[in-house]
């Protein structure tokens, strides 16, 4: 037997074995090195192939895993998920069975990431085999501290509702909102939040109605608000539905300010919704750091047009995993436990949207809320509150 054969070792012989015996399993506890056969390590897409802001995503990766090749001779790769892969979890799975994979950045849904960081955290095993995931836009605020292995690079809804209910009522002077929010986690977030803060103020939500997805009967809630006359129309919803309820607003000579949430920047620049506003965590007009030139120039050179929050953001979150393996941890367990101290103890990150530092629950520190109004160029800049924690020297 293995026991008597050691038993019978001289003493130096034995301690010499147990110690071999600890760091090996020390080591097996880190989990093994992540990556390629070939040593390059992969960063998992976590976004379902052609799901609204799926683009954004596999080019913010891509261009971060360029600039991380270029600064290290590590290597680094994109990996997409398998084309038509329909669920978060399909997605999740493929990536967290990848061993190759060492990080995810998704997913940008606040819903499928509810439902594909099980997955990722490995839940099933109690994490022996998890594997982290940076969600670039996911913003709900059941994911703060959703598990060990889950991190954003966006603020939460309830950050943004309570900034874009201060600023309507101090800079639009709003005291009557109308609130109509899509009929899921997101929207009913977003108008719980954006009520209680605007009433704090003294102000009224006179209409608070819920939506379902694929709703035809906008001129229904048009009609609603023009009896009504609101000062100001809150739509925590999606672009596409956005648009069909400008139109219904502007049909029925509703003139109020409208504020989409961050779910509808992708209205910008779209005819219908000149005049109208959206929440986003990313301007280009208002990145300066030297990460974010870099970025923008690129983007731009290669894709012929600005990026989007989907894409600046999915940038942040595969740059401070890529800037963390660089710094050593090579494992996924590794970069779990090196994400955790930027931030706390360890020097926050230069991010595109700006600097990149993690609470203890995993949420992000310090990033600001911008609200953009759409006109016929561009989104131009309303001054917005910043969000209130701002390491650093306050985010950009």
């Amino acid at each position: 037997m293995i026991q008597n054969r050691v038993a019978t070792l001289p003493r130096a012989a034995a301690v010499a074995l147990s110690l071999l015996l600890l760091a090996s399993a020390c080591r097996s506890s880190d989990g093994p090195p992540a990556g390629t056969g070939d040593g390059t390590f992969l960063i998992g897409v976590g976004a379902i192939p052609g799901s609204p802001g799926y683009d954004g995503v596999v080019r913010g990766v891509d261009l971060a895993v360029e600039r991380l090749n270029g600064a290290s001779s590590l290597r680094f790769r994109s990996r997409p998920p398998k084309l038509g892969s329909a669920s978060a979890v399909q997605v999740a799975q493929q990536l967290s069975a990848d061993p190759g994979v060492i990080a995810v950045v998704g997913h940008p849904e606040s819903g499928n990431t509810i439902e594909a960081i099980p997955v990722y955290a490995d839940a099933e095993h109690s994490g022996a085999n998890g594997v982290v995931a940076i969600s670039p836009t996911a913003s709900s605020p059941q994911l703060s501290g959703a598990n060990p292995w889950f991190f954003r690079v966006a603020p939460s809804d309830d950050d943004a509702a309570r900034v874009t209910a201060q600023w309507a009522f101090d800079s639009l002077g709003a005291k009557r909102a109308a609130i109509i929010y899509r009929n899921d986690s997101y929207g009913r977030d977003w108008a719980s939040t954006f009520a209680q803060t605007f009433t704090r103020s003294g102000a009224t939500v006179i209409a608070r109605e819920p939506y379902l997805n694929g709703v035809t009967e906008w001129d229904a809630y048009a009609q609603l608000l023009a009896t009504m006359r609101p000062d100001v129309v809150l739509f925590p919803g999606d672009a596409v539905d956005a648009l069909a309820f400008l139109r219904a607003l502007k049909a029925h000579g509703v003139t109020a300010p409208f504020i989409g949430g961050d779910g509808t920047e992708q209205m910008n620049q779209q005819a219908d919704a000149i005049g109208a506003r959206y929440v986003a965590f990313f301007r280009a007009d208002r990145a300066t750091s030297p990460e974010a030139l870099w970025f923008l120039s690129r983007y731009r050179e290669r894709f012929k047009q600005d990026p989007d929050m989907f894409a600046a953001l999915s940038y942040d979150a595969a740059i401070v995993m890529g800037r963390t393996i660089i710094s050593g941890a090579r494992t996924r367990a590794a970069l779990r436990l090196a994400l955790e101290k930027i931030g706390n103890g360890a020097p926050s990150v230069d991010g595109v949207a700006g600097r990149i530092a993690f609470e203890r629950n995993h949420d992000i520190k310090g990033r600001s809320v911008v609200i953009v109004r759409v006109d016929r160029v561009r989104g131009s800049t309303d001054a917005a509150a910043d969000s209130t924690d701002t390491p650093d020297g306050g985010a950009r």
